[in-house]
């Protein structure tokens, strides 16, 4: 064993796997933009038509990424065989074969900064205004002399992207932007469901051919065209990262219930109170609650007949008290930053620490004036899209 331990080892499947992993990384970064109610991605694809393939309505982006351990990329370099140029020149092709070219983006997505050449420095600021060395360079890749202008006005070149060693902390960054209640330990379980998704669409073989055409399908579309099953793990849609991650402060109960009728397992219960920065164990607790008042309500309605106006004047008060609680959250929110960021943790601990409030508006005796089964009738209220844990 010790001489194994003195021998040299091999790092370049290491590099290898880093560089991919990272790649998959960057299609995370970039699916979490499919959620932008208005503008964003149709989907990513990953692999089969270029290391990472953005669809839009209106534009196809097709983005090659590399990445460098030292130094400074330069004009010249990312023009050499293997350097990324190459790989757009070969997609630029394809593309122009199956007649989407007028639609299609060519990026090159670099991980370190660029030379300080003024040669570079043009190229990269705008593809078209390449030097005669440079469009030679190109065409030697194969680029017909007709087709160059063209390939470059849709070049874009994309410099210091996130590090290998820096990219989870920026993605986990940004997810933190969009899920503000959300722990780090809960944002990176997120995290890791994404990454997973990511690299199982970069592990895909499925034939390139039939994957051209369905992203042919998507231009000009509002929505993105349904996905045959056996090509679903390529492609990294909207729907497919609504169903792997929360409910984002800004979506609306309509939206909310869009997520559950497109099967979506969790309750509107949950998903609101998810949507309001619920922590685990408060949300745990209100379904716990709400399925002891269920209980009560049922034994309730079986002794008594004359049940269904004394119900009705409790849910508009226990809605009232809900929503006054709610709106404190909000106006402390300068205060009580933590209130507002997780307002469904707030109200359920104003209510449940003075429960005796809830209590006295069970006038009718319907839970026995037991403030916590009442709170567990509001958990059902909110299930019945009454009450959303946060000022409407």
């Amino acid at each position: 064993m010790r001489e194994l331990a003195r021998m040299e080892g091999e790092d370049t499947g290491i590099k290898t796997f880093a560089r991919y992993r990272w790649q998959a990384k960057q299609a995370v970064r970039h699916w979490l933009t499919c959620l932008k109610p208005d503008g964003g991605p149709l989907a990513i694809v990953c692999e089969r038509l270029e290391d990472i393939t953005i669809v839009r309505a209106d534009a196809i982006r097709f983005a090659q990424l590399k990445t460098r351990d030292r130094g400074s990329w330069s004009a010249k370099s990312v023009c050499d065989r293997g350097h990324g140029v190459d790989s757009l020149v070969r997609t630029s092709k394809a593309v122009r074969e199956i007649g989407l070219h007028d639609r299609a983006v060519f990026e090159l997505w670099l991980e370190g900064p660029m030379s300080e050449l003024r040669e570079t420095v043009d190229f990269f600021a705008n593809p078209a205004t390449a030097s005669a060395a440079i469009r030679t360079k190109i065409v030697a890749l194969g680029l017909e002399r007709s087709h160059l202008s063209d390939f470059l006005e849709r070049m874009i070149v994309r410099v210091q992207q996130p590090s290998r060693p820096h990219i989870d902390a920026v993605i986990l960054r940004e997810m933190a932007a969009l899920w503000p209640a959300q722990s780090i330990a809960e944002l990176e379980d997120i995290y890791t469901r994404l990454l997973d998704a990511a690299s199982a669409a970069q592990a895909g073989e499925h034939p390139i051919g039939q994957i051209r055409r369905f992203v042919a399908q998507c231009v000009d579309a509002s929505a993105l065209p349904g996905v045959p099953d056996d090509m679903d793990v390529h492609v990294l849609s909207r729907a497919k990262i609504v169903a792997l991650t929360p409910p984002l402060p800004v979506e609306t109960d309509d939206e909310l219930l869009a997520r559950m009728s497109a099967g979506e397992s969790s309750s509107m219960l949950e998903l609101k109170m998810r949507r309001a920065g619920a922590s685990q164990q408060v949300l745990h607790q209100a379904q716990s609650l709400r399925a002891q008042a269920e209980v009560a309500r049922q034994l309730a309605m079986a002794s008594r007949t004359d049940l269904g106006e004394d119900l009705e004047e409790l849910k508009e008060k226990v809605l009232t008290v809900a929503r006054a609680t709610a709106t404190r959250a909000h106006l402390n929110g300068a205060m009580n930053p933590v209130a507002a960021s997780r307002p469904a943790d707030f109200i359920s601990a104003e209510l449940l620490s003075n429960p005796h409030i809830l209590g006295q508006l069970d006038k009718a005796d319907i839970f026995a004036r037991d403030g916590i089964d009442v709170f567990g009738y509001l958990c059902q209220l909110s299930d019945e899209c009454h009450f959303g844990w946060r000022v409407a």
